[in-house]
């Protein structure tokens, strides 16, 4: 028990280390990654200025098309991906184990609102994450969007993201696709395996980069938003009963 107790203290620690110092520091605007990628800075110098930032973007699936349409590359998507990956499986983490963040903004993904960016904004959302407990099974901290729950995750004969794109090609309409997402469990998504093993290698089953190749290859918005809804809810299910059975002395591993 002394031990896990420990982990959950390592993992709330991992997550305040977003607003160490003298306080927490105020997000970087994407703004400032679109103007990098657009004055042609190398992605090893924009991911650099991220990680200094300790900024993590709560990026919806037309998202990724929109900021590869601004010029971000294939490799700063992935990175942003993945990031946002590891916040959602950190606050899952710590709700599955009973931890919080309590109201520090600055340490949960940020809304963005790419819209703006047109208008002279800088990208980013007014609202701000408090990560107050919303109910229905989401952690505190991912973003409202994210269904509470995946529904049908695990259950019966999946879709793969490249069958969805080959519909949205043939003509299927966004409705009827959104719906098949929102019915269907994804297949070949979320790594499964055993349960009862938590590790801290994550894989993202679902890249930025083929997000922002399947808005290049015609596939509607609201359909690129319901995968990534239906990714992070099931991501959120699958990691949730990992870290439970751990918590219940299941043998895995952080």
């Amino acid at each position: 028990m002394r031990q896990r107790s420990g982990y959950a203290a390592l993992a709330v620690a991992g997550l305040l280390g977003a607003c160490a110092g003298v306080g927490p520091q105020p997000p970087l605007p994407v703004s400032e990654v679109v103007t990098l990628s657009k004055a042609g800075s190398p992605p090893a110098q924009i991911l650099s200025r991220l990680q200094a930032a300790r900024t993590t973007y709560a990026l919806r699936g037309s998202d990724f098309g929109k900021l590869a349409d601004l010029g971000l590359k294939p490799e700063v998507l992935d990175s942003l991906q993945a990031e946002f990956v590891r916040d959602v499986d950190l606050l899952t983490r710590n709700s599955a184990l009973g931890a919080s963040l309590g109201g520090c903004a600055s340490c949960y993904p940020q809304p963005l609102e790419l819209s703006n960016l047109a208008t002279g904004g800088n990208g980013m959302s007014a609202a701000r994450p408090s990560g107050n407990y919303e109910g229905g099974g989401r952690p505190p901290g991912v973003p409202g969007w994210v269904p509470a729950s995946p529904g049908t995750a695990f259950k019966g004969a999946g879709v793969t993201v490249d069958r969805i794109a080959e519909q949205a090609r043939a003509g299927a309409s966004s409705e009827e696709l959104v719906r098949r997402i929102r019915e269907t469990p994804l297949d070949r998504v979320i790594a499964q395996g055993d349960i009862g093993v938590v590790s801290t290698r994550l894989s993202v089953g679902l890249p930025g980069s083929q997000l922002a190749a399947l808005h290049q290859q015609g596939v509607p918005d609201p359909v690129l938003d319901a995968l990534q809804e239906k990714y992070l809810a099931e991501f959120v299910e699958f990691q949730r009963q990992r870290y439970q059975t751990w918590g219940k002395g299941g043998g895995g591993r952080p």
